[in-house]
Parts: structure tokens; C-alpha cells; sequence
């Protein structure tokens, strides 16, 4: 079994919580480059953040995903049956639909209309492409913001092209809107703590053996 988790925090938080045994692999964000090391056959679990679409979920809450929908094209792809089942069964966590967007989302009346025009529960930037590639594939998300907040105007913070963080359009967007980046660093922190303690559980890391073995270079990562 192999863990993926977006670059960056949230890849440092799951590998923080595996156990060492549990091979642990960066992504770009938006799924946009798969590792050489996970073929299509392997079982593999995503955890990372989400955003919420629905007023019932809260910063903090987690998921797991059965299906990953297109923002663009409309079209759904399923979760692996299976996993999901194993997943709901050794978390104890609810099941839910999650939307596959090519940005942040960052306005409180868009997370409404896609919650209602989609019917989905969180909203992510990875799950879609990913299971074009690896059919069996699960995925558990930890809500960092709810569909109220607003978030800084963080659209032009990610490479696109590579799914890189671009530190500067980061920084400075942070800095137009002060209070929305708070919030987002205060629910941010709430919500990488959850992702460290589901990757604890996941993996059977009772004695909470720091995984130092399961660096990750992503330079090599191929389209």
C-alpha cells in the first residue's frame, strides 16, 4: 500500500504521521505529474486538504471520497469500491462525493454554487486526473476551509504547469487580506494536525514512529 499527499505541508504532515514501514510519496498539486515509483496496479490511499461545499462540514472534519467529479467536463470517476470500504471501516469516518477543481477556490458564493450545482461535499485539485491513472485509488480528505470562509486571492500561487507553490504571488496575497489569511493559516494548522493523526491510525503507528525513510525527490516526476 502506498500513500500519496500533495507536495509541501500536507505531504509533511501524512509522512510525520505513517508509520516508517508505509512508503509515503509526494504529488505536484492538481495531480498534474504522476511518481515513476506508482504504477496503475498498486493500491493506493491520497490524504491531503479539502475545501467544504456544504454548510454541514466544518474545518477540522474528514472524508473519505467516493468518486471525484470534473469541475469542467461534468464527468465522475469512481474511487476504488473496495478501499473505500476498507478505509470507512478502519477510520470510522462518512463517505462523500468530492469536486476536482484546476484552482483555489477562494469565494464563500463560489463554494456555494458548487456545492449546489455539483452536489458534492468537499472540493479538491487532485483526485480526477489521479484515477485516470490508478484505478485503485482511495482517497481521504481533512476539510481546512469551510464553505463560509474566505480565502486570500490565492489563484495565482500555483505554478499551473508544474503545480509548484509560487512563494511571492503566496506572500503577497497573504498580504492584501490580512484576516482571511489567518483564518486560513489557523484552520490550515487544524486541520494538518487531523491529517497527521489519520495517517497515524491508517497505518497502525501506535508508537508514533517519525517516518524518516520515505523521502520523496519530485523533480523526477513524469506527465
Amino acid at each position: 500500500m502506498t500513500l500519496l499527499a500533495p507536495q509541501g505541508a500536507e505531504y509533511w504532515a501524512v509522512r510525520r504521521g505513517a508509520d516508517p514501514a508505509w512508503p509515503v510519496v509526494a504529488i505536484p498539486l492538481g495531480g498534474r505529474a504522476l511518481p515513476p515509483q506508482v504504477g496503475a496496479e498498486q493500491a493506493v490511499i491520497l490524504l491531503g486538504l479539502a475545501g467544504g461545499l456544504q454548510p454541514g462540514w466544518a474545518v477540522g472534519d474528514a472524508v473519505i471520497c467516493q468518486s471525484c467529479t470534473d469541475a469542467v467536463s461534468g464527468a465522475t470517476r469512481p474511487c476504488d469500491p473496495l478501499l473505500t470500504a476498507w478505509l470507512s471501516q478502519r477510520l470510522g469516518l462518512p463517505v462523500a462525493r468530492a469536486l476536482t477543481v484546476p484552482r483555489i477556490v477562494t469565494q464563500p458564493q463560489e463554494k456555494q454554487r458548487l456545492g449546489q450545482t455539483f452536489g458534492c461535499a468537499v472540493v479538491e485539485m487532485e483526485g480526477y486526473p489521479l484515477l485516470a491513472h490508478l484505478p485503485h485509488l482511495a482517497m481521504v480528505r481533512v476539510i481546512s476551509d469551510a464553505m463560509h470562509q474566505t480565502l486570500p486571492p490565492l489563484e495565482a500561487a500555483v505554478d499551473r504547469a508544474t503545480g509548484h507553490l509560487r512563494p511571492l504571488p503566496l506572500v503577497w496575497a497573504m498580504v492584501r487580506q490580512p484576516q482571511a489569511a489567518m483564518a486560513l493559516v489557523q484552520g490550515a494548522r487544524m486541520a494538518l494536525a487531523r491529517l497527521t493523526g489519520l495517517a497515524q491510525r491508517l497505518t497502525g503507528n501506535s508508537e508514533k514512529k517519525y517516518n524518516k525513510n520515505s523521502a520523496t525527490d519530485v523533480s523526477a516526476l513524469r506527465i
